[in-house]
């Protein structure tokens, strides 16, 4: 238990805070590596009368060693008999019972193959805010229809402060990309939360210059002595890689020792690290999804989000409504 000690504690005490009680509920979610490990566990430390937790192969492991290591903690916490495990993308028995869905990423999508089968009284809650909804995550319209309630979660309610994570965030990788930020001159690709986290991070840190835009002109008029540009526009679905958004070759030929570093956004890694020295994380982006999670800069974030979204789900199937709770 040492290895976990922290991470239980951590999660006891965010149940508390937020008075998570999920007795009597059927819980359909997922079991992951690393912070996510903990996802299933959650829902059985707050009491739920039973867990399902799907999962599957990825490059970050193997569903049999992820389903391996979360059984032996459930036993060392005499829970195993809580959770029931699936190693797959349907299972229709699971999705009858439930009473509480979560958009995880091994349940996605939520659309009608999945939701079809569910209870008239299942209710959903997403993960992070309602703004940042994926219509490709969840199928909204399709719960218009079966009047199955759908809900974000207020991530920087005073109590849990998970948005503002973010900004340890964009230090860590920037950090990690090679970039000092203090006395760095910055530019935040952003017009939305993200970005404006990130910018007051930077420049509490030490930046001497950052500039949050999504203006290209604007861009090329500050390029000259530019460090590193942060990419972090969620919303954006346009390819950074192909000229679509900024002229990679126009920037360079006034700056040819700026990097790229990339929170958000669709890019192709190859192509941007032919014309830059530095691109980090080095893979590709997609849009609309972090090339890091927020369980990059440690445990807190991801555990109390996932504590704070079953609470979201607990309200919503007690028919209660608090600020936590965004409505769709």
């Amino acid at each position: 238990m040492k290895r976990h000690g922290r991470a239980i504690q951590k999660i006891n005490a965010s149940i508390s805070n937020l008075g998570l009680d999920l007795s009597g509920k059927v819980v359909l979610t997922e079991v992951g590596s690393n912070e996510y490990l903990y996802t299933p566990i959650i829902g059985a430390l707050a009491g739920a009368k039973k867990v399902f937790a799907w999962t599957r192969d990825t490059k970050y492991g193997t569903a049999k060693d992820i389903i391996s290591k979360c059984q032996q903690l459930l036993r060392k916490l005499e829970l195993i008999d809580k959770v029931e495990f699936y190693d797959g993308e349907h299972n229709e028995e699971h999705l009858k019972q439930a009473d509480i869905i979560t958009n995880s990423g091994f349940l996605r999508p939520l659309d009608k193959s999945k939701l079809k089968f569910t209870k008239d009284s299942v209710v959903i809650p997403l993960m992070y805010e309602k703004w940042e909804l994926r219509e490709r995550d969840v199928d909204s319209r399709f719960c218009k229809q079966r009047k199955i309630k759908l809900a974000g979660t207020w991530e920087n309610h005073p109590d849990l402060m998970v948005f503002d994570h973010i900004g340890a965030l964009a230090i860590k990788m920037a950090l990690n990309a090679g970039y000092e930020v203090f006395r760095n001159n910055i530019v935040v690709w952003s017009n939305d939360h993200f970005g404006a986290v990130a910018e007051k991070a930077f420049t509490k840190f030490g930046a001497k210059k950052v500039l949050k835009t999504i203006d290209q002109k604007n861009l090329s008029n500050n390029i000259a002595d530019i460090d590193f540009i942060f990419i972090c526009h969620y919303n954006e679905q346009r390819n950074y890689s192909s000229n679509e958004i900024f002229d990679i070759d126009q920037l360079t030929a006034n700056n040819a020792n700026f990097g790229i570093v990339h929170l958000y956004g669709q890019l192709n890694y190859e192509i941007l690290a032919s014309k830059l020295d530095n691109v980090y994380p080095k893979f590709d982006g997609v849009s609309s999804l972090m090339t890091y999670t927020l369980g990059h800069v440690g445990l807190n974030p991801i555990i109390n989000l996932q504590v704070a979204g079953l609470k979201v789900g607990q309200l919503m199937s007690d028919n209660k409504d608090t600020d936590l709770v965004q409505l769709i």
